[in-house]
């Protein structure tokens, strides 16, 4: 009987050895993304996901999307666990993407360009310039731990303007800081003129509250990007030419459309 059992035993582990890999190559491949970009006008993170698995699922792909508001958060699961793509801003790949190993597959055009712009902003009832932000609060969203440093010497390089003596309050998302302003809660904001334009579409009175103060040089628009060893040459290109193509449709996907996308075009590293 011992030996019966031990016979039984063996095979079921040679059976359990041989359909182990063929489950594995049958199981379709996971290309999970993950989101985060505070610049966005799009706050609805369920609508979001439902039209990226539709993307998803007319491309014959399978995967999870996640979308993140606060960056600590995209921190943390970022690094337990690992993504195929991530859809990041321009500032986080050059502060972080050394470090995650982050590989720059496209770059998406607003407009056709792949850039936008912030305006600064203050409230109409206000009389100080653009030069005099020493001590002023200005409401934004984050560019991570050197956000004064890239104000002054990349987005507002050619016009003098110094960040470094004033208080820079950050906000969860572009328009937070636009509402923030125009309740009167901090002196200025700067934020993306689509978030300017969207918001005072929606609520007119924000238009008759604040005014510009002056606009930045061209911000670089995020990056889509893979994260090393997650993905082989062959699922890059793959996944490349998939979101390439849905740049081309006459009609654009809704998620592109959602997020102010209208094309894309390759990254350089």
């Amino acid at each position: 009987m011992n030996k019966l059992f031990n016979k039984i035993f063996t095979l079921l582990l040679l059976l359990i050895a041989v359909l182990a890999p063929i489950r594995s190559f049958c199981s379709p491949r996971q290309f999970d993304l993950y989101y985060f970009n505070p610049d966005s006008i799009q706050s609805n993170f369920s609508l979001l996901n439902r039209e990226i698995d539709v993307f998803y699922k007319q491309a014959g792909l399978t995967g999870r999307f996640q979308a993140f508001t606060q960056k600590v958060d995209f921190d943390r699961m970022v690094k337990e666990k690992q993504p195929s793509l991530v859809f990041i801003p321009a500032w986080y790949y050059q502060q972080y993407g050394n470090s995650l190993e982050l590989i720059p597959l496209l770059v998406p055009l607003h407009n056709g360009k792949p850039t936008y712009t912030k305006v600064l902003l203050m409230r109409r009832s206000a009389s100080f310039s653009s030069k005099d932000l020493a001590g002023r609060t200005v409401a934004m969203t984050s560019m991570g731990p050197n956000t004064e440093k890239m104000l002054t010497s990349q987005f507002f390089k050619d016009y003098g303007l110094d960040f470094s003596a004033s208080n820079i309050i950050t906000t969860p998302k572009d328009a937070d800081a636009l509402f923030a302003l125009a309740l009167g809660q901090v002196d200025a904001a700067l934020v993306g003129q689509a978030t300017l334009a969207a918001v005072a579409h929606a609520n007119q009175r924000i238009s008759g509250v604040v005014k510009e103060l002056i606009a930045s040089s061209p911000v670089p628009m995020p990056l889509l990007c893979a994260v090393n060893g997650n993905l082989n040459e062959s699922e890059i290109n793959k996944l490349k030419q998939v979101f390439m193509d849905g740049g081309k449709q006459s009609s654009l996907p809704a998620f592109m459309e959602m997020l102010q996308i209208n094309g894309w075009q390759n990254a350089q590293k």
